[in-house]
């Protein structure tokens, strides 16, 4: 079981401009699909998507990979991709690492483990690619694909070409998550991060489907019961509600009717609340806060939330709130601020 490791606030900013400024500016090679801001997001379902149509599929996991990436990996990085000074990948390096270990949970590490194998990585992508292979990573699930039938000596040696691979960084494949899947097989699904690609398009397997389905299903129940008011509630739909947007975004035929159950069912806020938001957006207000800190900002859009919360229900009273707050609007956006 993986263990996040949240940065404090202030370790957190530094983080996210790190991403901001440094990262942010890199072409990150067509293979690698984790953590990467694009207009069309890089992540499980593009990884999935790159290897539709393929006959055969071998799934890779690096074993136990945050905790076995070292500073020094992070830190050659630093120096030999970016060419930055000794001093300076020293700094960063101890910027974005905790205990010699690569922490899950910082704002940096999805984007630091694109970049550690850097020297050897895109050679083998190359070369299998040039061999009628697909290959993705997708932090530290790799996978090759081959739209032709391939023999067990073929999987055997591209296995062993990117072990001997992860073993220049002192990464090891992890034995029992390797998976070579066919095509032909119907009692065994090509899953690749989470997604089956057996028709024509990535999608989640009918077990989890009707679970989502099941959970919208008991939501409904929950709502009619007991109200929509309550924090628990509100907390449970936030996680349905984005289960359902993954199906709709898979273009699955459940999504819509699920959408629209939510649709009846969204969280409120009773009288007591209602009047709670109104008291805090106007202590807000009054208080005279520097509206550069991250604070603030932070303040500001949860309060903003909680106003289009209000709106479902009270419709007026969130006009005014708006307007309070529309006020004090800070001059940057969070994005800004990170940057």
């Amino acid at each position: 079981m993986r263990s996040l490791s949240e940065p404090i606030l202030l370790l957190k900013i530094l983080q996210k401009r790190i991403l901001n400024r440094i990262f942010c500016h890199i072409k990150f090679p067509h293979y690698l699909h984790g953590g990467i801001k694009a207009t069309n997001p890089r992540d499980f379902h593009s990884n999935a998507s790159a290897h539709l149509g393929a006959e055969v599929a071998i799934t890779l996991d690096i074993k136990s990979f945050f905790p076995n990436v070292t500073s020094m990996v992070v830190e050659n990085s630093f120096l030999r991709l970016f060419q930055f000074p000794d001093e300076v990948a020293t700094v960063l390096a101890k910027l974005t690492m905790l205990n010699n270990q690569l922490p899950q949970g910082a704002p940096t590490s999805s984007c630091i483990s694109n970049i550690i194998l850097f020297d050897r990585e895109y050679k083998i992508a190359a070369n299998l690619e040039a061999q009628g292979f697909q290959y993705t990573r997708l932090i530290d699930d790799i996978t090759i694909s081959s739209k032709k039938k391939i023999s067990s000596e073929r999987v055997s040696k591209v296995i062993d070409i990117i072990a001997k691979m992860l073993g220049h960084y002192g990464l090891k494949i992890h034995p029992d998550k390797t998976h070579v899947r066919s095509k032909g097989n119907p009692l065994d699904l090509m899953t690749i991060t989470g997604l089956w690609i057996n028709r024509g398009s990535p999608k989640l397997d009918r077990k989890k489907c009707f679970e989502i389905s099941c959970e919208v299903i008991q939501l409904k129940r929950e709502a009619l019961k007991n109200g929509v008011n309550e924090v628990k509630y509100h907390t449970r739909y936030s996680s349905v509600a984005g289960k359902v947007a993954l199906l709709e975004r898979l273009n699955h035929s459940r999504a819509t009717r699920l959408k629209l159950i939510l649709d009846t069912i969204l969280p409120t806020y009773n009288n007591y609340d209602v009047a709670k938001v109104a008291n805090l957006v106007s202590k807000f207000c009054k208080n005279q806060r520097d509206s550069n800190s991250i604070g603030y900002l932070k303040k500001f859009y949860q309060l903003q939330h909680a106003v289009s919360i209000v709106k479902r229900t009270h419709v007026p009273t969130a006009k005014s709130l708006q307007a309070l707050l529309n006020i004090r609007r800070p001059k940057r956006t969070m994005s800004e601020f990170y940057g």
